[in-house]
């Protein structure tokens, strides 16, 4: 596997290589495009085709398997980012928290590594959208589209929540939706394990995670988060489906936070009067302030929601 070729001897060399291994020279320090060295690391039975998205931690690819014949989503820490050791651990911890969640409603990790030094895993490439994508510009889902992607984004959060992982993230851009019509987790980057009690802020103060679907405990780091924070945001994109809009909303990330905090959100009956009770008071107990106020656990949020499934003809 080779990425550059010494000027002096010709001698193939690995795309990181600052010196020749065969007579010294020392080659140039033009940093490798990202894209190269995820060619590189990957090997020739797969082509980098382009880039899907990016955000502040990582860049995803969209790669083409040639042995399988499918495509997959290849996501790739920024390399600026490997010199820091936390977050590369953060990297790997979510590689490792993914990889052992094997339920239809969570996208997989097919295979991680760490190569040409770059820190990469790749899950499949999902033909879908995102639901800030779907529901944007105040659309809102009609009941029975709301009922289905609550009810998977719930099994797969139970099955999450089982095996010992919050996501800490829920949030409209990390569900997608594929041509199904299947509701799939993605982005577990802020994951935790349950038995963890490392709270929701960094060292430096920093939230991890996003102030409007987050819990009034996550964002203050009070005490332990544990998996009704997810109940919660669970419950805010819940009602941003069927209301719209999000129900706390400001100017600023600290306005946001205030209303989470404070506020109560309008009362969804009056926005979606011919939604059945069940969904309703599902989505309203996730989003009471206090943790013991809520609903427990994911399973008693998917009773809750069966119970009135025949309602709405699911």
């Amino acid at each position: 596997m080779t990425g550059q070729t010494c000027s002096s001897c010709g001698t193939e060399l690995v795309a990181q290589a600052r010196f020749c291994s065969h007579c010294g020279t020392a080659l140039s320090s033009t940093p490798v495009p990202i894209v190269q060295r995820l060619r590189d690391a990957l090997g020739v039975n797969y082509e980098v085709m382009g880039e899907l998205g990016r955000g502040g931690f990582s860049i995803v690819y969209l790669v083409g398997d040639q042995l399988s014949r499918r495509y997959l989503a290849v996501k790739v820490m920024r390399p600026e980012l490997m010199a820091s050791h936390v977050a590369v651990e953060r990297f790997r911890r979510e590689i490792r928290y993914v990889a052992k969640l094997k339920h239809s409603n969570i996208l997989p990790v097919i295979f991680a590594a760490e190569r040409a030094e770059l820190a990469y895993y790749a899950m499949p490439r999902v033909r879908g959208r995102a639901l800030s994508e779907i529901f944007n510009d105040g659309r809102v889902a009609t009941v029975e589209e709301a009922m289905r992607i609550l009810t998977d984004v719930a099994s797969g959060l139970a099955y999450a929540h089982r095996n010992g992982v919050i996501h800490r993230d829920i949030k409209p851009s990390n569900i997608m939706v594929d041509k199904s019509g299947r509701a799939l987790l993605v982005d577990f980057g802020v994951a935790k394990g349950l038995a963890s009690e490392l709270g929701s802020l960094t060292s430096s103060g920093e939230i991890i995670g996003s102030p409007q679907y987050m819990s009034p405990e996550q964002i203050e780091a009070e005490g332990r988060i544990d998996r009704r924070t997810d109940i919660y945001s669970w419950g805010v994109v819940g009602y941003e489906l069927l209301a719209g809009r999000p129900p706390f909303t400001g100017r600023t990330a600290h306005e946001i936070v205030y209303n989470q905090r404070t506020q109560t959100p309008p009362d969804l009956r009056s926005i979606v009067p011919d939604a059945p009770d069940s969904l309703v008071g599902a989505i309203k107990r996730s989003m009471e302030k206090e943790p013991p106020d809520r609903w427990q656990s994911m399973e008693e949020v998917l009773r809750q929601l069966q119970s009135g499934a025949q309602a709405v003809g699911r």
